[in-house]
């Protein structure tokens, strides 16, 4: 729920939503996003065949709508809000994904330095990077941390 009212209060309205990784986390996500904003678009992906098979059969049973997509790519181009949530070790959102329009990330699954989801070059391209405790992300986060040592990292942005 925080990270909707994050992006309400920094992104603004929208109307699109696209979330990567279907795991326990990205499942609540989907359902507390369409509870709070009744007819949103929201896309989703996994590289799981299996995963996505589960999650859309969870999401029948709900009656919650969605739109399963076959890249990061596609849910990057469909979506105006992308949230994260998976237990990557190498970065997958790369910066020609998002580029191409306003755009709002949700980075959620890095959690320690050794997890990335976030190219650097995405960090570096960021108008504003929001975090919870700035001393635990530049220590946590791993795209925080390898955009620091890359010298990606604008602290003027967070």
């Amino acid at each position: 729920v925080l990270s909707i009212l994050a992006t309400d209060y920094i992104y603004g309205d929208f109307s699109s939503l696209g979330v990567i990784g279907l795991g326990k986390y990205g499942l609540a996500i989907v359902e507390i996003v369409s509870q709070l904003r009744k007819g949103i678009k929201i896309n989703i992906f996994t590289p799981s065949q299996q995963r996505m098979e589960k999650a859309l059969a969870i999401f029948r049973s709900e009656g919650i709508d969605v739109s399963p997509k076959d890249s990061i790519k596609k849910i990057c181009e469909e979506s105006e809000v992308i949230t994260t949530i998976t237990k990557a070790k190498d970065p997958f959102l790369k910066l020609e994904y998002v580029n191409h329009k306003r755009i709002h990330i949700n980075a959620m699954g890095s959690n320690i330095p050794e997890k990335i989801e976030i190219f650097p070059e995405v960090i570096k391209a960021s108008n504003l990077i929001v975090v919870e405790e700035l001393e635990q992300s530049l220590k946590e986060s791993g795209e925080l941390v390898i955009a620091k040592k890359m010298g990606m990292l604008d602290m003027s942005k967070i």
